[in-house]
């Protein structure tokens, strides 16, 4: 196997991952929110595979935005990703050093110009699968299913045993542990501001530190609400952030507790979402801004 490249070990690496983590998702039960928020975030990586397969063919692509507008089955999902991931293994295979050299204009899902060689294009539909993967293999330790080992070395000395001084397969052992992006929360605030805070109604409290968390822009690009479950409600915009029960873009319903705890570090929004204390109103515009909310997260986490 020796004249396999680098980039095509890459994609069969990423071809055997995906396999593995689909049908690892099968002890998921149906009734369970955490099956759908997996299957929409291996959705979005397949989707995102399609768009840039039609970017290094420099062909035109349906795609209006980089998330379905249904969900897969796990079975359909399965299909369309070995399907892809084939495609991808042949792609690169044929490939010659002028190709990959070779940068190509095309136009983002939003609407922005981009422009790549064959190579970095490749190269982010190999990352970005991984990361969401990563994503994925939290989720499943979160409801007590074990991920697959999903890592490159591990992928190499299975498939190439013989040429990698191995006899036999390695076990497939992971290391697992609760993971929490968040960093930890900050403690020792003085004794004056304490008493403020204590003084505050909770809504008042979280309403500021929310205000202080956006600054002069929240970043979101969209509108935000949390409906805190009777307690009232923090609204979003840009850098406007009031109590006011306003139309949104994306509503989280949680209880203030909870979102006070995700605030501080000590709960995580998957967690809090796949247990069902955090709800959303639209799964894909919560993929959309999952790395800007988890910023505001930990920018109000250093306000307390």
């Amino acid at each position: 196997m020796d004249h396999i490249s680098t980039l095509e070990r890459l994609f069969r690496y990423k071809a055997h991952s995906n396999d593995e983590i689909l049908a690892a998702m099968r002890p998921f039960d149906d009734a369970s929110p955490a099956k759908q928020i997996v299957i929409r975030i291996l959705s979005h990586t397949y989707v995102v595979d399609q768009i840039f397969a039609a970017h290094l063919r420099k062909a035109e692509h349906s795609y209006a935005s980089a998330n379905a507008s249904r969900a897969p089955s796990l079975e359909e999902l399965s299909e369309a990703i070995k399907t892809s991931d084939r495609w991808y293994i042949d792609y690169v295979s044929r490939l010659d050093k002028a190709q990959l050299a070779e940068r190509i204009d095309f136009t983002f899902t939003d609407g922005e110009p981009g422009s790549m060689s064959r190579e970095e294009m490749l190269m982010h539909v190999m990352l970005h699968g991984g990361g969401h993967r990563g994503q994925v293999s939290w989720i499943m330790m979160e409801n007590s299913i074990t991920p697959p080992a999903d890592r490159f070395t591990t992928y190499l000395h299975k498939a190439e045993a013989s040429t990698r001084r191995r006899t036999a397969c390695p076990s497939n052992d992971f290391a697992v542990g609760r993971l929490n992006n968040l960093p930890r929360a900050k403690h020792g605030a003085n004794d004056t501001a304490a008493k403020e805070s204590d003084a505050m109604s909770p809504l008042d409290e979280l309403t500021e530190r929310m205000r202080t968390a956006v600054g002069v822009d929240s970043d979101l690009g969209k509108t935000l609400k949390f409906d805190l479950k009777g307690e009232g409600f923090v609204y979003i915009n840009g850098s406007s952030v009031t109590n006011e029960d306003k139309p949104a873009d994306l509503t989280l319903t949680v209880t203030i507790d909870d979102l006070k705890a995700i605030s501080q570090g000590k709960l995580a929004p998957m967690t809090a979402m796949v247990s069902g204390r955090l709800s959303l109103s639209d799964m894909d515009v919560t993929i959309g801004l999952q790395s800007k909310m988890q910023a505001l997260f930990s920018r109000m986490q250093a306000a307390s």
